[in-house]
């Protein structure tokens, strides 16, 4: 495992893998995990694409999985802090590591909404946001809406006060996570706009200093990414060069990827090639 300081000075608990000296790219891949996901989840395709030549860096956000502190209780963090701190930090040490590469990124979920909360993505050559949105609940499926409403919006809220944080490993529901991010992933159901919201209480963003490329990805059978969801933060790249696009099931084909299932090895083939083909040309 590899430590790394955000910008505050908080240690990140990191992974690299590094490729063959004779596959070297000379590009370094950062990959943003989703909310309350352990870096674990993109080990495999982390591994496929240092076998593709590329340096690839993993992590865990402050407040999850191994960068978790020992008392959660009183810890105090926010998806904000994961963009504004931890990515930006993450940034610095790829730069500073790897001085003559490109720094390319794939963001999940939240990890593709963060990317605008540091002039530091200014850095960044090439992002694919793979269900990047601002979870606002009326972009969700209308199967899904009322159970992930009532997870996110009563359930998790509640627990979290009971608890001081949302115990999410012992419940079963992947990783603990901190009271702050449940708290401002709460506050935005009632405001489509995440953007204007959250500049309205003092957050700046930097969506628009992003002018490299973007790749925006949307699976068809995600709940929660949907596509006017993935758009919310599409948009918001406003000035980079931009490429949309869902994927049908159909063109894998699977009858089922859902929000997580594009980690899955069995996708090694068609969606991490596609990634790859599209990262190649960074």
């Amino acid at each position: 495992m590899t430590v790394i300081t955000a910008k505050d000075g908080y240690q990140l608990i990191a992974k690299l893998y590094v490729p063959l000296h004779n596959q070297e790219k000379n590009k370094v891949l950062i990959i943003n995990s989703a909310t309350a996901v352990d870096k674990k989840l993109y080990h495999h395709y982390a591994s496929f694409m240092a076998e593709n030549g590329y340096q690839v860096i993993t992590y865990d956000y402050r407040g999850i999985a191994d960068s978790r502190p020992k008392k959660l209780r009183g810890f105090k963090a926010s998806f904000i802090d994961w963009g504004k701190k931890d990515f930006a930090g993450v940034i610095d040490f790829a730069k500073n590591k790897f001085p003559d590469h490109k720094i390319i990124t794939l963001g999940h979920s939240i990890g593709g909404t963060i990317i605008g909360m540091t002039p530091k993505n200014t850095e960044i050559s090439g992002v694919i946001n793979i269900g990047a949105q601002t979870a606002y609940y009326k972009d969700w499926t209308k199967s899904q809406k009322n159970k992930i409403y009532f997870l996110w919006h009563i359930l998790f809220p509640a627990i979290t006060k009971l608890y001081g944080y949302f115990p999410g490993k012992s419940l079963g529901m992947l990783e603990d996570i901190p009271k702050g991010v449940i708290e401002q992933w709460h506050n935005r159901r009632k405001q489509s706009d995440m953007k204007t919201q959250m500049e309205t209480n003092g957050m700046q963003f930097f969506y628009s200093d992003y002018k490299s490329k973007l790749l925006t990805l949307g699976i068809e059978d995600d709940p929660i990414g949907t596509e006017i969801a993935i758009k919310r933060i599409h948009d918001q790249f406003d000035q980079s060069d931009k490429e949309f696009e869902i994927i049908k099931l159909t063109s894998v084909p699977t009858n089922k990827i859902g929000h997580f299932g594009f980690f899955s090895r069995k996708f090694r083939d068609t969606l991490w090639t596609k990634t790859l083909t599209w990262f190649n040309d960074i």
